[in-house]
């Protein structure tokens, strides 16, 4: 054994000696007891908690022998670790506490607003960022810049877009506090919002070349393709490489592939797009099932050196599609990071269950998580409504269990717990659960959806159902899956009419083959017999293997697809 393995391993074992020490005081002697251990130990017993992944356990220590010792960096440990862990309630506490020590640590604060933001406490996020802006940049404007690019990472959308509003009103003649807005609007799905701020942005700040291409963006994504594409064209004429290629992916964006294809294959001719434009082609070809010329450009693109993770997702789109199993399975499992990497890795999951080789699915997915535990959290949701839907609900309540063990409260996990139970017929379970997130989370758009449509698409409860939809769209009215909310929920409500406009527009904005199989239903009801077969027909060609449109071509034509 070398040094570094000899240390960690008395590490480890003093850690867990004083673990046993600590929880025996604590079952001996009281929660007293335990609160009087040695800070040392607390430190011990938290790195070696880190390594079993009791992360709750981690951060408790650390907090408490921060505030045994009013050592910052201890506090700060504790932070990062509940941070780092999807601790988000944690965080919270553990920022108070440290504030309470240290009220112009300007890392405590940063923290509590984060944790603040993840447990959608707009109020409270608002607050400590307003607190920032006063206190940690020179001038608003670079505050504003400086928030932008932090709160742009962040898994709550929505919860950013309101708190950036909210600090932008009180900088109403600050042109990046309203472009910041936008800019979080639009990641949020809220392209009203977008456009308002971005309006300001631009009175404050005429011919801002960054603020005219949001606004841009703001028009595709709210559906006016024709006013965004026409300001798009006009950027892009000056020839730069990068505005055209933003206006070629525009094109494709409002379903105008025609007009995108002589952009995309000039620039893929030169040296600075190449790459981006290379997938731009890929898509196209892959979109009109030429799946050759798609593999083509595909590995084209990979021969850069640039987009490799693109690249081997699109190749394993094109296998997939093909019925190359294994191929695609091979080809997903090499898309590690990006984007894509989530949806790639949990399609190759499937595919392994699908061909009995479990173990190996189990392996694969396990090394993926290891490897980028930044991951943990949403692919561990998404690899239980896998098993779910593969019959294996037991399994994927006992992989959500462990996890929201070690991941509190985190909603991403609530969710899938809730469309797990779903799955085993245990709907007032499933609706119980959703109703304590939305509970926990009462402006949240994705809370106020989920419940909505599991309410709709069970006949339960449709005027709240509505309601809770409607307000989901208000916040973010850009919503594919809330739009499909709406009309299905209208649908349930006798308004089948009303429903297929809000059905059409989602499937516009998103053809998911979810949306496509609630259109063709709406369709079929309202005696459009031919195009909801083409509606379901063209969806399942891009999704050969999905199992609800399957389910909806043998109900309602009569045939196995």
């Amino acid at each position: 054994m070398g040094v570094n393995a000899r240390r960690r391993a008395a590490v480890a074992a003093t850690a867990l000696a004083a673990a046993a020490t600590l929880s025996g005081c604590a079952a001996g002697a009281g929660p007293g007891a335990n609160r009087a251990a040695d800070p040392r130990e607390r430190m011990l017993v938290a790195e070696a908690a880190i390594d079993r992944g009791q992360y709750p356990l981690a951060v408790e220590e650390y907090r408490l022998a921060a505030a045994a010792t009013g050592d910052a960096r201890l506090a700060e440990r504790a932070a990062r670790v509940a941070f780092d862990h999807g601790q988000d309630a944690a965080l919270a506490r553990v920022a108070r506490e440290w504030l309470a020590r240290e009220p112009d640590s300007e890392v405590a604060r940063r923290f509590l607003a984060v944790a603040s933001l993840h447990l959608d406490r707009v109020d409270d996020a608002e607050r400590e960022y307003a607190k920032l802006m006063d206190t940690a940049y020179p001038t608003p404007a670079e505050g504003f810049n400086a928030l932008l690019q932090s709160l742009a990472d962040l898994r709550s959308e929505t919860a950013a877009a309101r708190v950036m509003a909210r600090l932008a009103a009180r900088h109403p003649d600050v042109p990046e506090a309203h472009y910041a807005a936008a800019s979080l609007a639009l990641q949020a799905g809220d392209s009203p919002s977008a456009l308002a701020h971005v309006a300001r942005a631009q009175q404050l700040r005429p011919k801002w070349r960054e603020a005219i291409w949001l606004e841009v963006r703001a028009r595709i994504a709210g559906r006016d393709c024709e006013r965004g594409l026409a300001q798009s064209r006009g950027l892009a004429a000056e020839a730069a490489d990068a505005d055209r290629l933003v206006h070629a992916w525009l094109l494709t964006a409002c379903e105008r592939g025609a007009e995108a294809r002589p952009l995309f294959e000039d620039l893929a001719r030169g040296r600075v797009a190449r790459a981006e434009a290379l997938e731009g082609l890929a898509a196209l070809e892959a979109e009109a099932s030429r799946y050759e010329e798609a593999a083509n450009r595909y590995t084209d693109l990979l021969a850069t050196g640039r987009g490799t993770d693109r690249a081997f997702f699109g190749l394993g789109l094109v296998a997939d599609r093909r019925g190359d199993a294994a191929q695609a399975v091979r080809l997903y499992s090499r898309v590690t990071s990006g984007s894509r990497a989530i949806g790639a890795q949990l399609r190759a999951y499937r595919l392994l269950l699908e061909r009995g080789e479990a173990d190996l699915a189990a392996a694969q997915f396990d090394e993926f998580v290891a490897q980028a535990p930044e991951y943990r959290i949403v692919a561990t949701a998404g690899r239980a409504q896998v098993l779910a839907e593969e019959g294996r609900s037991a399994d994927a309540l006992a992989l959500l269990d462990r996890a929201l063990a070690a991941y509190p409260g985190q909603d991403e996990l609530r969710y899938a717990r809730a469309f797990v139970l779903e799955r085993e017929g245990r709907v007032d379970a499933a609706i119980r659960e959703l109703r304590e997130v939305l509970k926990q989370r009462p402006e949240d758009p994705s809370a106020q959806n989920a419940l909505g449509f599991t309410l709709a698409d069970h006949g339960r409860s449709l005027p709240e159902a509505e309601r809770l939809i409607r307000a989901a769209l208000a916040g973010r009215p850009d919503s594919a899956a809330i739009q499909d909310s709406l009309g299905w929920v209208l649908h349930r409500r006798g308004r089948s009419a009303e429903a297929l406009e809000w059905l059409a527009r989602a499937f516009a904005n998103e053809p998911d083959p979810e949306i496509a199989a609630h259109l063709g239903e709406v369709q079929w009801t309202l005696g459009q017999r031919d195009v909801a077969e083409r509606t379901w027909r063209t969806a399942l060609e891009r999704t050969p293997d999905h199992r609800k449109l399957k389910r909806m071509i043998e109900r309602f034509l009569g045939t196995r697809p």
